[in-house]
């Protein structure tokens, strides 16, 4: 009886130890597993996006000569825009994809940077040029609902030239900072490249390329000022000057842009204030100017003087939800054309 019981006890014992070595083998083999798919899983490019849902009404008068006025209205639902971005990197390595799906499929963002030294970036691709403080911010970050009348006028959004790009355009360039400073900022910071000047997804149709540069000085984290310069085809000369103040509580950005395309003599210039009562709420205030051709005067046939002013809102209630609503009053030409538009729209992140 008693051998019994010991080789019960050691059939037993040797079953448990075989059951530990061989849950040890298969924790081990999962957790490698696992690791494989982790590092599979690290290459692949990173998902986001937006979706923003727009409302605007419009109210339009036009004052003729010696007739009376006549008025137009108009207010419309949209999908104004609908996004998916790619983001990924390998070594030294990160690239970018952004399509857009609103209206018709196109793509956005397409490009390389490789990082090859910590003041010197290249990139290649498609991509937003580097021209003035504006330019960079996206449907999310932007104050207001649209872009400043100089930005959509001289730096590629609905340019005199013709060219509509959402501000960007194909190329290669580099940038880079220096005398870093803590707070993750560059004293001194620098972007320049040339472009095919055709906008996006366009092949360049001539040998000439264009060229675009903007230089920033930080003289500390919420302060920056820019100086910016674009030289290019269809006789395109532009040149600004803008600076920036944002802290948690107050923004101030302003610039201004001179341009020549052709035989027109562009300017415009843009002021925007903003103050948050509370972190997840901003007020706005904003003075935009823009003249077509500085060397004429305005006249009722051509649009030609436009001086907008804004007001609005930004709240941001959750991190990825933001809804915004802005009242602007348009003069266009002393006065020849009057317009109230009202917009409002929500962005939403993910």
């Amino acid at each position: 009886m008693k051998d019994m019981r010991k080789i019960f006890v050691l059939t037993c014992l040797a079953g448990s130890l075989l059951f530990m070595n061989t849950s040890r083998t298969i924790a081990q083999e999962v957790e490698t597993r696992v690791d494989k798919i982790e590092k599979i899983i690290s290459k692949l490019p990173s998902i986001s996006g937006l979706v923003n849902l727009r409302y605007h009404y419009d109210n339009s008068t036009y004052y003729p000569d010696n007739s009376p006025s006549i008025t137009t209205k108009s207010n419309s639902f949209d999908v104004r825009r609908a996004r998916l971005d790619f983001r990924g990197g390998f070594s030294s390595f990160n690239y970018r994809l952004q399509v857009e799906f609103a209206k018709s499929p196109k793509i956005l963002d397409a490009y390389v940077t490789w990082k090859a030294t910590p003041h010197l970036n290249v990139q290649a691709g498609q991509y937003k040029i580097p021209f003035s403080l504006e330019n960079p911010y996206g449907p999310a970050s932007l104050e207001t609902i649209d872009n400043s009348l100089v930005i959509t006028y001289l730096v590629n959004y609905s340019d005199v030239s013709g060219v509509s790009a959402n501000g960007r355009d194909i190329g290669l360039s580099v940038h880079g900072g220096f005398l870093p400073r803590e707070g993750g900022y560059n004293i001194l910071n620098y972007h320049a490249g040339i472009f095919n000047g055709n906008g996006i997804n366009t092949s360049d149709n001539n040998n000439a390329k264009d060229v675009s540069a903007i230089f920033t000085v930080n003289p500390f984290k919420e302060f920056s000022v820019a100086a910016s310069f674009y030289q290019g085809s269809g006789d395109r000369i532009r040149g600004g000057v803008g600076a920036k103040f944002e802290n948690t509580r107050i923004l101030v950005r302003t610039e201004y842009i001179a341009g020549e395309t052709g035989t027109l003599k562009s300017e415009g210039h843009y002021t925007v204030f903003g103050y948050r009562v509370i972190p997840t709420l901003q007020l706005l205030a904003k003075y935009d100017y823009f003249i077509l051709d500085r060397t004429i005067s305005s006249s009722s046939s051509v649009t030609n003087e436009t001086i907008k002013y804004l007001t609005g809102i930004r709240y941001t209630p959750m991190k990825n939800v933001q809804v915004m609503a802005n009242y602007s009053f348009t003069n266009i030409n002393g006065g020849i054309y009057k317009n109230h538009y009202l917009t409002t729209q929500v962005v939403l992140s993910f």
